[in-house]
């Protein structure tokens, strides 16, 4: 394998790929340093992003001086000493990572990496790396996580059996998280029907969680994968399942709600899509029913689409049966063919994010303020942005 770089530009607090570059196929050495920078204490998914950003590679970041580390942005003299003292006082501990995962065939994928899931690393929120046991390759597929409740009744198991199998012809992966009730009832239906399946996990891959559903996710495995964003070592805490939702739902192009409660992670998966720009759907269930009042509630708030049947899906995605195939973008630049190539550049910029400031666009792209207006404008006729008040713009 070989690496090259990827362009990633910071500001404010937010990430920016350069699409023309987006993805490497990264070599051991790097995956190795990338590794040993996660163990770094005090180093998390920002300050990685952050150090990569400036630097360039994992490789590049341990070779730096450490007095240029301390000029990144929050890093400082303490942290830089750290990172660069860490890959000698602590090898026994990285080589200890490096080799269970070796052992147990997991492989790394760091945000930067061409493996890496685009419609993922395409928020602000993703994670700085991703672990992965099996083969699916993650950028292959429709992606479209089925979530509910863990007390599932007979009506919301049949429910999603007949989602997936209705899905099956259009080329998609289930996502889910491997709970208990609509989860596991999800994936079970995808490997019935032969398709691909992906559970993110709220734990590291030295175990599973639920035990009792081992024997799927090792069906899972050879049809699909186990994802995760934590070490080895990390148990199924509480509090790490809703911060897991995240990665469901910015995996995905679409949720879909079976039953879920009036509160529940089902709803905090929905939270996390709406906030992603996904789109949220929900089955409508009986009145009265506990585990319908979180779906019902969607529904009447206006928050998720009805699902009734897989063309609520289809046509609110515009996906067809022949459409299927290959890698789906997360944005269709085809949509504005006319688009100059300085046009196409800041639209890629803003379509990373929710809304920007022209400010935070201005550092990104590096051109003044003068050059970026008569840009935003015609991009803006062209009715590929629109403009927001207090100077924030968005893609439509």
């Amino acid at each position: 394998m070989h690496s090259r770089h990827c362009a990633y530009a910071y500001s404010s607090g937010y990430f920016y790929v350069d699409q023309s570059q987006s993805g490497m196929t990264l070599s051991e050495e790097e995956l190795y340093h990338f590794l040993a920078l996660q163990l770094v204490p005090g180093i998390g998914n920002t300050l990685s992003k952050t150090l990569i950003s400036y630097h360039k590679t994992a490789v590049g970041i341990f070779k730096t001086s450490s007095k240029d580390l301390a000029r990144t942005p929050g890093i400082g003299e303490t942290l830089a000493k750290r990172i660069k003292e860490f890959i000698q006082v602590e090898k026994k501990t990285i080589d200890r990572e490096w080799e269970f995962l070796q052992k147990n065939s997991i492989r790394l994928l760091p945000f930067y990496a061409s493996e890496f899931p685009e419609k993922l690393r395409a928020v602000s929120a993703s994670p700085a790396m991703l672990f992965v046991k099996g083969n699916v390759n993650l950028n292959a597929h429709r992606m479209v996580a089925i979530v509910g409740t863990r007390k599932a009744t007979a009506y919301g198991v049949n429910v999603t059996r007949k989602i997936v199998e209705d899905l099956k012809p259009y080329n998609v992966c289930i996502v889910s998280g491997l709970a208990y009730g609509i989860d596991i009832a999800a994936h079970k239906s995808a490997l019935d029907s032969e398709m691909t399946t992906v559970a993110v996990v709220a734990h590291g891959l030295d175990r599973i969680y639920p035990p009792s559903h081992t024997a799927v996710a090792n069906r899972m495995i050879e049809k699909g994968g186990i994802v995760s964003e934590y070490f080895r070592g990390v148990k199924p805490d509480k509090e790490n399942f809703p911060v897991r939702n995240r990665i469901v739902a910015g995996m995905s192009d679409a949720i879909i709600v079976v039953e879920a409660a009036e509160s529940g992670g089902a709803l905090i998966t929905a939270d996390f899509a709406r906030n992603f720009k996904r789109d949220v759907f929900a089955v409508p269930g009986r009145i009265g029913d506990t585990y319908s009042e979180g779906s019902n509630a969607l529904i009447n708030s206006g928050k998720a689409y009805m699902y009734t049947k897989v063309d609520d899906l289809l046509q609110k995605l515009q996906w067809d049966e022949h459409s299927g195939q290959g890698k789906v973008k997360v944005v269709q630049t085809s949509l504005f063919p006319e688009l100059s190539e300085v046009e196409q550049r800041l639209f890629d910029i803003l379509r990373q994010v929710d809304k920007m400031h022209i400010d935070q666009l201005r550092d990104a792209a590096d051109m003044p303020i003068s050059q970026l207006i008569p840009i935003l404008t015609e991009l803006e006729i062209k009715g590929a942005i629109i403009g927001l008040p207090g100077k924030m713009y968005q893609v439509l």
